[in-house]
C-alpha cells in the first residue's frame, strides 16, 4: 500500500523563466516526493531536509502551505489507522512528521481525534444497528476504544448518541401508525435493555406512548372498563365518561328586508335616501342550540346522558353513524333528533370506543 504518490514539479511560466523565478509550490512537491521515497521509514526524513527544500524555494513553512502539510500528515494517519489501531511506533512516526513539517500541535491532535472518533463511531453504528449488543460486540468496542486511544467519556458519548438514535428509530417506526402493540412494546424494552439505554422523554413522551397503547387496546383487545357512579345493568360495562353539552338542531326564523324595485339617491356625502316598495320575508335556518349540560356515560349497550334538566339514552344498536370533531361528536341515530355532544378531552378515545361498539352490535 502506497502512502504517498510521486508528483511532477510544476514548470515555470515564460515570465518566471525570464526572471529566474521557480514556482514556490514545488517546495511542497519536493517534500511530498521525499516522503514518497521514504514512506516505509519516514524517520529518515529530517527537519534539515525539509528546511533545505524550503530555503531552495525561499518558502517560510511556518506560515505557508499549511493545508498541504496537513494533507501529508493525514495521509500517514490514514495509513496508520488502516487496522483501526494506533501502536507506539505509529504514534512516534506521527509525532516525527508533526515536528519536521512544523505543524501546530492543536491541528495534528485535532486530526488524530477526528479520524479515530470517526472509526470508532463507524464500528459503534455497525454494532448497535440491529438493536442488540452481545458480549463479543461489547468486548470489541472496548478493545477498539483502547487501540484508538479514545478517552472513556468520549467513547461513552459516541456510543450513547448512536444507541439512542437506533432506539428512537425503532420507536418511531413502531408508532408510525399511532398504535403501540404489546409485542412492539416488548421489543422496545428488549432493545433498551440490550443497548443499556433508557427510553426518555426525548424519544417519545410517556403521554403519547400511553395514548398509542390505548388506541391498540381499543381496536384489538378488551375495551377499558372504569368504575361507574350511576346504576347500570348487571351485564353492562362502563367504558367512558365525561362532562358534555347536549346540542340539537333547532329551526329559527330571521327577518330581512326585501321587496320590489328599490333605488338609492345620494342627497349628501355619506347620506342616501332609499325609495321603492319593501316587504318583509321570513327566512328559516337550522342552528345548533345547547339543550342541556351534564355527563355522558358510554357503556357496551348504550349512551346515557345525565343532565341538569333530565336524562337521555341512546341504544348502541340505534346509532347509525358518528362524526367526530375537535370539539365533540355528532351522533346520527335511527329516529328522533340527532345530538351533538360538545366536549374537548379525549374525543378520539370516545369515538374509537363507540365505533368499536357499533361494529360489534
Amino acid at each position: 500500500m502506497n502512502i504517498f504518490e510521486t508528483k511532477d514539479l510544476k514548470k515555470p511560466s515564460f515570465l518566471e523563466k525570464i526572471l529566474g523565478i521557480v514556482p514556490s509550490e514545488n517546495a511542497m512537491v519536493e517534500i511530498n516526493n521525499l516522503f514518497t521515497a521514504n514512506q516505509t521509514s519516514i524517520e529518515k526524513v529530517t527537519l534539515d531536509d525539509i528546511i533545505a527544500i524550503a530555503d531552495k524555494y525561499k518558502v517560510n513553512l511556518n506560515n505557508s502551505f499549511k493545508e498541504k502539510r496537513l494533507e501529508l500528515f493525514r495521509a500517514y494517519l490514514h495509513y496508520c489507522l488502516a487496522d483501526s489501531k494506533l501502536d507506539d511506533s505509529e504514534i512516534k512516526s506521527l509525532k516525527h512528521i508533526h515536528e519536521i513539517l512544523l505543524l501546530n500541535e492543536e491541528d495534528t491532535e485535532s486530526q488524530i481525534r477526528l479520524e479515530t472518533e470517526k472509526i470508532y463511531e463507524k464500528h459503534v453504528k455497525a454494532a448497535v444497528a440491529d438493536g442488540k449488543l452481545d458480549d463479543d460486540e461489547m468486548e470489541n468496542l472496548f478493545r477498539l476504544k483502547n487501540d484508538l486511544l479514545i478517552p472513556e467519556f468520549v467513547a461513552s458519548d459516541i456510543y450513547e448518541s448512536n444507541a439512542k438514535e437506533i432506539l428512537k428509530k425503532f420507536i418511531d417506526g413502531a408508532v408510525s401508525d399511532e398504535r403501540l402493540s404489546p409485542y412492539e412494546e416488548q421489543e422496545i424494552g428488549e432493545i433498551s435493555k440490550s443497548l443499556g439505554i433508557e427510553v426518555t422523554e426525548d424519544d417519545m413522551s410517556t403521554q403519547k406512548l400511553n395514548r398509542y397503547r390505548l388506541y391498540w387496546q381499543i381496536e384489538n383487545s378488551e375495551l377499558p372498563v372504569i368504575d361507574t357512579d350511576i346504576n347500570i345493568q348487571k351485564t353492562e360495562k362502563l367504558h367512558f365518561q365525561t362532562n358534555v353539552k347536549w346540542l340539537e338542531q333547532r329551526r329559527i326564523t330571521k327577518r330581512v328586508n326585501y321587496g320590489g324595485p328599490t333605488a338609492r339617491i345620494k342627497i349628501a356625502k355619506g347620506v342616501y335616501y332609499r325609495v321603492g316598495s319593501v316587504h318583509a320575508q321570513p327566512i328559516s335556518e337550522d342552528v345548533w342550540q345547547t339543550i342541556d349540560g351534564g355527563k355522558i356515560y358510554l357503556t357496551n349497550k348504550r349512551l346515557i346522558f345525565m343532565g341538569k334538566k333530565g336524562s337521555k339514552t341512546i341504544a348502541i344498536n340505534k346509532i347509525l353513524g358518528i362524526e367526530p370533531f375537535k370539539n365533540g361528536v355528532s351522533i346520527q341515530k335511527e329516529s328522533g333528533k340527532s345530538p351533538f355532544l360538545e366536549f374537548s378531552d379525549n374525543v378520539d378515545i370516545f369515538s374509537m370506543i363507540l365505533v368499536r361498539l357499533t361494529n360489534e352490535q
